[in-house]
């Protein structure tokens, strides 16, 4: 009988090994996660709305500064600058009620993003949501060019309306170790589905199935 195939076998187990990183990446995610305690605060440095949960490395914050009138006629500002001050920071996106904050939307570029040094137009007596996705520190690769993830990550979201030419925050929500948040709720995105997990299971049970079938045979 024809020897193994070398070359085959690795890229087998290759394969097999991607299966199981795989299965054990969804498992971490399929926690059921918890709402954080005034998770998201605007009392720890002025003119900044800060996330705060017991595993941060930093203080993850943004501001939008006020920066004009559009038409000046207006009694109060409404333009206003996105800024991160310069730590891990917190992605910002704008959403709507029920919109669920998660990676999947994210990475898929949903929603719209606020970002550095833009300005935006929030109109006085008018409550917005914003979508908060932060972490532990930024994911590699370096630099973090966006769309850039986080380690460890945290989805939360923010009704925001301007007061006076003023951000002010109406109500908030945190929720740590779970998939995510819906905007406007305190309810926690539903982790993937048992299906997923079981397609993965089983088609690592088929590559072990076929290393098997690929070990030499004894001779009788």
């Amino acid at each position: 009988m024809a020897p193994p195939n070398i070359s085959t076998m690795k890229t087998n187990l290759k394969s097999l090994a991607v299966t199981f990183g795989l299965i054990s990446a969804t498992l971490r995610v399929v926690g059921q996660g918890y709402i954080v305690p005034n998770g998201v605060v605007t009392n720890l440095f002025p003119g900044e709305i800060d996330l705060n949960w017991p595993q941060e490395t930093q203080i993850n914050g943004f501001t939008m500064t006020p920066a004009g009138k559009t038409p000046p006629s207006l009694a109060y500002d409404n333009i206003f600058l996105f800024n991160e001050p310069a730590t891990i920071g917190v992605r910002v996106f704008e959403v709507s009620l029920n919109d669920p904050i998660s990676l999947q939307p994210i990475l898929s570029m949903t929603y719209p993003e606020l970002t550095f040094p833009n300005a935006y137009v929030f109109n006085a007596g008018t409550p917005f949501y914003g979508g908060l996705y932060s972490g532990a520190n930024i994911a590699p690769p370096y630099p973090p060019y966006p769309p850039y993830t986080y380690t460890d990550p945290v989805f939360g979201w923010a009704e925001l309306e301007n007061i006076n030419g003023t951000i002010v925050v109406l109500d908030s929500a945190l929720e740590y170790q779970g998939a995510g948040i819906f905007a406007g709720t305190d309810i926690i995105v539903p982790a993937p589905e048992p299906g997923t997990l079981a397609l993965l299971a089983a088609g690592a049970c088929l590559l072990g199935m076929r290393l098997r079938s690929n070990k030499p045979h004894s001779k009788v």
